[in-house]
Order: C-alpha cells, then structure tokens, then sequence
C-alpha cells in the first residue's frame, strides 16, 4: 500500500519573479532543483542547490492552487521563525510573499523519510526522539501556542456530527456503538491537555531520518501546547496502515513517550482521531487535493481497528 499524494508543481513552473527573489534572499542562483513528491499540498516542494553550494528547501503555494494552503504556509513561518535550533527541526531560513505568493525557506533536513511500512527501529528511533522533544521546549515558546484540547475539540466531534446527519457508516460495529464513541472521544479532550511542544499532524511524510540517526521533524503550521504523547499516537496510527498486525498496544504499553498515560486516556484520544476520520473521509473531495480523503479512509480503518481491538 503506498499513500497517494496531490501532485505538486515544481520549482520551474514557480513565476519567475518569485523564483528570483528567492535567490535573492539565498544570494545565489539556483542551479539544480529535485521536487518532493509527499505531502497533501499543490504548492511546490523542492531541494535547491545554488550556485554558491547552499543546499536548502523551499516551498511555495498561492490561493488560486489552495487558499487553505497559503494560509498555512504564513502560519508556518510565524512559528518556525521561534523554533530554537535545539530542537529537531530544520533552520528556518525565510519567508517571502509576493502578489499572494508565500514561500518558505529551510537548510535541508538530512536523509529521507521513513519507509513503509514502518521498520521497528525507525519506529522506535521516532518515539525516542518525541520523547525527548517533550522535555527540550522552553516555557516562552510553549506558551505562545495554542491549548491542543481547543485545536482539535472540533475534530473529536465528529461521531456527534454523523449522528445529527443521520450518516451510517459502512463500519457495522462503528454504526452501532455511535453514541458511546461519540461520548468516548469528547471524554478525551481533558486528555489532550499538557504544557508540552505538539506538532499535532505528525506522519512519515513530516519526518526526515538522517544515515548517522538524526531525526528531523519537519512541517510545523499546527503546532500546539498540549500532551505530546499525541504525536506518538499519530505515528502508531499511521504505522497501523501499513501495518495491521503491529502491536501498537505493546508499544503504547512500554515507550516512555507513554510512561504517564493512562489506557482509558489511550483508548479516549483514539475514538477522537477516529470520529475525526470517519467524519472527514465521508466528505465530498477537497479542491486540488484530490487524494485527501482517500487518505482520511485509510486512517479512519486504521484507528478504528485498534479501538475495537483495545475496547474488545
């Protein structure tokens, strides 16, 4: 199984004011540019090689390919402009906007994302490093961010929207127990709650893994100040994708990115990914991302399977 993604432009169908005072802000002209195929996003995503041996990313998007998009790439910038290097993040290098244009710029992550399915150490290598971001993030960025539990308290509502809608899922054992997931997932709210650094949409694609075991995560629009054992649920998720038979609860049971969290905590914050996407995948196709909802599919059977599984 392999995760369709939107097809990008790339760097040469950028406008070439754009392109210029991008290289303006690097100093150097580009000379080879290798577009990224990942991600949910029209916008460009290129590895960049100047003149002058700088190797950086950049990404692009204007609101005639995805308004939501180009919103998210302003919101990004703001964010990792206050990202501190300490951190597993790229050097943030930029922003530039131009006629509606918002363009981001970053010294290029090392390596490549994870492979699929996962391999166990990568998994491993990835929860590692959650945890450690956990305790690495300074109060005075922290507290700039949004609570997670208000960010996603929408989303976990989802099997409550399906209700009021009359909508029955093709899910037999989802159809039947609606009203108790439902009442499982916004019990799950309280458990999102945190002080610490979330990147709150966390998957392979959002991963770069280095040869000498550096990890890197990388795309940050939605970070938020919540529990961050919720990225490492997320990554279980996706991992279950391609995966079925992984033994998430083993995992969820033993990493110290869990070490505080309860199992009914566990199993609330699943219902509420899964009322997200159950709800989201039902939705008609979202505007020049067209692959979009068949991912939230995968996701929805994903999640939905491990909650039967640990409420069995």
């Amino acid at each position: 199984m392999q995760i369709q993604f939107t097809r990008r432009i790339t760097w040469d169908q950028l406008p070439g004011e754009l392109r210029a005072r991008i290289e303006s802000h690097l100093g150097s002209r580009v000379i080879r540019a290798l577009s990224q195929a990942s991600g949910f996003s029209p916008g460009s995503a290129d590895r960049l090689l100047t003149a002058d041996g700088q190797r950086v990313f950049a990404k692009a998007v204007h609101p005639g390919l995805s308004a939501p998009a180009t919103a998210l790439h302003a919101r990004e910038a703001a964010i990792a402009a206050k990202l501190p290097a300490a951190l597993p993040v790229p050097q943030f290098l930029g922003r530039i906007s131009w006629q509606g244009w918002e363009a981001l710029v970053f010294a290029e992550g090392p390596g490549a994302s994870p492979q699929l399915p996962w391999p166990a150490g990568q998994l491993e290598r990835v929860l590692d490093t959650l945890a450690q971001l956990a305790h690495q993030a300074p109060d005075s960025l922290i507290e700039l961010l949004p609570p997670l539990e208000e960010e996603l308290r929408e989303d976990v509502a989802g099997f409550g929207r399906i209700m009021q809608d009359g909508w029955l899922p093709a899910d037999p054992w989802v159809a039947q127990n609606l009203e108790e997931l439902h009442g499982l997932a916004m019990d799950g709210i309280g458990a999102l709650a945190g002080d610490q650094l979330v990147h709150s949409d966390l998957r392979s694609d959002n991963i770069l893994l280095g040869d000498g075991g550096e990890v890197l995560l990388v795309d940050w629009p939605w970070a938020s100040r919540g529990a961050a054992w919720y990225d490492a649920l997320t990554v279980l998720v996706e991992a279950r994708i391609f995966d079925p038979a992984l033994d998430a609860d083993a995992i969820a049971a033993s990493h110290p990115i869990f070490e505080s969290v309860g199992a009914d905590a566990v199993s609330a914050v699943l219902a509420g990914l899964a009322a997200y996407y159950v709800d989201a995948a039902r939705r008609p196709e979202v505007p020049r991302l067209p692959t979009l909802r068949s991912y939230h599919a995968k996701q929805a059977a994903a999640t939905v399977g491990w909650l039967k599984a640990r409420l069995a």
